[in-house]
């Protein structure tokens, strides 16, 4: 079970427009924060980190996951123009997220084209997928799970990386996601 993460969802003032940035980067926090939680939760389910570099990298699958299911939470509450901004900013702001923390743990800047070219693969292979009922089907968790587990290695004890994920944590994941982004979107007045 995913640890309970403080998540914001309200804005101090109400008396104004929220811009796409504005609701990328609130978004970005959000995906970030269930991203560690739930690298954490692997680590507390016996799944072994090698070093804090592969820690980051099951963080940023995470994040890349959690990406893309923002597109599909959006694009029915945006226009194109305002979404293809709204998921170009969120991506730099998780982006930003990440290399802040790569520098911070590991001391070094992360190769930041191929980390885009790791979203961009990510994302496109997760679009081919279906999204049945407003969330994401076995398929999807599946694939995160998988490149979680190549992360990993497939020793004896993170070989059943991808059961957790696709039977535990992507729904866990998914349903906190789900509930604090929609919050934060219906606070937001899109």
């Amino acid at each position: 079970m995913l640890q309970k993460a403080r998540i914001r969802t309200a804005w101090k003032s109400h008396d104004r427009t929220i811009s796409i940035d504005e609701l990328a980067n609130a978004f970005s926090a959000i995906c970030w924060r269930i991203a560690l939680s739930a690298a954490k939760n692997l680590h507390q389910q016996d799944f072994v980190y090698v070093n804090d570099e592969q820690r980051l990298a099951v963080v940023r699958e995470f994040l890349f996951f959690q990406i893309h299911l923002s597109d599909r939470l959006i694009h029915e509450k945006l226009p194109d123009h305002d979404r293809n901004e709204f998921v170009n900013s969120l991506s730099l702001n998780c982006l930003r997220h990440y290399a802040e923390n790569t520098i911070e743990l590991l001391d070094r800047q992360p190769d930041m084209e191929e980390t885009v070219n790791a979203l961009n693969h990510a994302t496109s292979s997760l679009a081919g997928f279906k999204y049945v009922d407003q969330q994401p089907g076995y398929e999807m968790y599946r694939l995160l799970g998988a490149r979680i587990r190549d992360i990993l290695g497939e020793s004896q004890t993170n070989k059943w990386v991808i059961d957790q994920i696709m039977e535990i944590d992507g729904p866990e994941i998914f349903d906190l996601f789900n509930k604090s982004c929609t919050r934060l979107v219906r606070n937001s007045g899109y």
